[in-house]
């Protein structure tokens, strides 16, 4: 059984992955996909966003973060718009690690905030 209100408040009311603050319209993510034999429960969920959870899909946590890696390469070939404000220096790759709010955050994850 979920409890919505526990998931919530799991990272402060926010987001595992981005760390924006939830609404309360948010989504309970399954950290180890139901797809591939994820449970269904409070051990393997984490409150997500709806634009997170919808993105994440399937993929595993560090596919995920692989995805997210690879958006500024996607970008960067396939938008016009993107290669013209990144000629102009209006956006950046960074190249940083991609870095979940859940491990920026561990403290949270235990509930000690």
């Amino acid at each position: 059984m979920i409890d919505r209100i526990t998931l919530r408040s799991m990272f402060s009311g926010k987001c595992a992955y981005c760390g924006q603050l939830l609404g309360n319209h948010f989504h309970a993510d399954h950290i180890d996909p139901k797809y591939r034999g994820g449970q269904d429960d409070m051990k393997n969920l984490f409150p997500a966003c709806p634009r997170c959870n919808i993105r994440k899909s399937v993929f595993t946590v560090e596919e995920f973060r692989h995805e997210i890696a690879e958006q500024v390469n996607r970008l960067r070939r396939n938008s016009n718009q993107f290669q013209l404000a990144e000629s102009f220096g209006q956006v950046k790759a960074t190249g940083q690690d991609v870095v979940f709010w859940f491990e920026k955050h561990p403290r949270a994850a235990l509930g000690k905030e």
